[in-house]
């Protein structure tokens, strides 16, 4: 499938305003807390937060490259705070995370899209990402 085309499909499920308020805290913590918890599994001088980190990237570069490099920087960023994170803070973030992408379907009344296809676990933070820059872009600026 195309990016559009999983977009689309992925849009279809995150109509709710709720809904898509409670997955943009909810994927990053979610994202934040995978990313904490692999940067303790390492292998030599590399962990599994890189790792995976790396393979998500490379998915999203075969769909869109500016969304890939969107979503590297916020990674890397997410990745240098879970660095700092405990193992239970990691796990906190991931379950929190969660907590609000279950809140945000209630809203919705729908079921998570992963459930239909597992790709759209991938595909969660590459919409969310990329929904929040194109909404950064569109601000005005504060007046003075």
């Amino acid at each position: 499938m195309t990016k559009n085309e999983l977009f689309t499909e992925y849009g279809s499920y995150h109509a709710d305003r709720r809904n898509r308020i409670c997955h943009a805290f909810g994927i990053p913590l979610i994202v934040l807390g995978l990313l904490g918890l692999g940067a303790l599994v390492r292998f030599g001088p590399v962990d599994l937060a890189i790792v995976a980190g790396i393979a998500v990237v490379a998915y999203y570069a075969t769909l869109d490259v500016p969304g890939s490099l969107l979503a590297l920087g916020i990674f890397a960023l997410l990745y240098f705070v879970g660095l700092h994170l405990t193992w239970p803070a990691s796990l906190a973030a991931f379950v929190i995370g969660w907590v609000f992408q279950l809140v945000g379907h209630r809203f919705e009344g729908t079921k998570p899209k992963f459930l239909e296809n597992l790709v759209y676990l991938l595909v969660g933070p590459l919409y969310i990402f990329e929904e929040g820059a194109h909404a950064m872009m569109r601000r005005k600026p504060v007046a003075r």
